[in-house]
């Protein structure tokens, strides 16, 4: 029983590490144009289901999981906005413009 409780425990731990390296966290925060915060602005790494949303200060926190190299910014009233991920990314000021 010892050992098979040794396997699992190494198994697990190999999987925590494995999903580590998937990781990529984006901050950033959205403004509109007169640099009010937006909040409930859907973030969503493109061609993904991966998606966040803005808090009440326009913050937002998001886990690429490596899927993706572009965000989606989308907002009722707003145009969407498209942001291009690159090494040195984070943490993003985005200004998003009324329709």
């Amino acid at each position: 029983m010892r050992v098979f409780t040794k396997i699992t425990f190494i198994f697990f731990a190999f999987m925590l590490l494995a999903c580590g390296k998937e990781s990529r966290m984006i901050k950033g925060a959205v403004t509109d144009q007169s640099q009010q915060p937006l909040q409930d602005v859907l973030v969503q790494v493109v061609g993904t289901d991966l998606y966040a949303k803005t808090k009440a200060d326009g913050t937002f926190f998001i886990n690429t999981k490596k899927r993706g190299n572009e965000l989606l910014f989308n907002l009722k009233g707003y145009k969407l906005y498209f942001h291009k991920l690159n090494k040195d990314t984070s943490p993003l000021d985005i200004k998003l413009q009324k329709k």
